[in-house]
């Protein structure tokens, strides 16, 4: 009994022993790199439904900057306030039976996101683009007809505030994050 309890006590002793390193040195490495930010499952969701949406009208309100530049280089040309005023008018028709298929495809919350993208894109709300070029009266029926139809045409895009996740989406998106065609699809029936 007196061998067993001794040989026990050498056993131990010895496994304790071994558990001990003298070598101070980790076996892990450490890895230093950006910190990781993790959203909230409400954020996320909404986050994945306006990524939606944004791909989806973004083009256009590209395609409406680079139109707006262009109608204003010409228009910067005619110096007749009459020609200027016919010019709008023609350029009016032809993105008006260009686009009027593809913005009667559009849902009621692609549009508000389309008019809040336009104005990011543009610096103009849609009522101060139709007052420009369309007159004041004619920005006034628009106004009322988007009032009709719940929409505001005079909202504008706040990145640090409500529109603080569709800038998100967008940085996403310039940044190569989220596939993106920047190709504008007209539709004609």
């Amino acid at each position: 009994m007196k061998s067993s309890l001794i040989l026990y006590f050498l056993l131990f002793s010895l496994i304790g022993s071994s558990q001990t390193s003298t070598n101070s040195i980790d076996s892990l490495k450490l890895y230093k790199s950006e910190p990781v930010i993790i959203y909230p499952r409400e954020y996320m969701h909404k986050y994945n439904m306006m990524k939606k949406i944004i791909v989806k009208v973004y083009p256009w309100a590209l395609h409406s900057a680079d139109m707006l530049d262009e109608i204003n280089n010409n228009a910067a040309a005619i110096e007749k306030r009459r020609k200027l005023n016919h010019y709008y008018k023609d350029a009016y028709k032809d993105l008006k039976d260009e686009f009027k298929y593809s913005f009667y495809e559009l849902t009621t919350s692609e549009g508000v996101v389309l008019m809040k993208l336009v104005h990011r894109e543009t610096g103009m709300t849609v009522y101060e683009i139709a007052e420009k070029y369309r007159g004041k009266s004619n920005a006034q029926i628009f106004d009322v007809m988007g009032k009709i139809f719940d929409q505001d045409i005079n909202i504008k895009y706040d990145p640090t505030g409500l529109d603080k996740i569709a800038e998100h989406v967008i940085t996403d998106i310039q940044s190569g994050l989220i596939p993106f065609n920047d190709e504008v699809l007209t539709l004609n029936k």
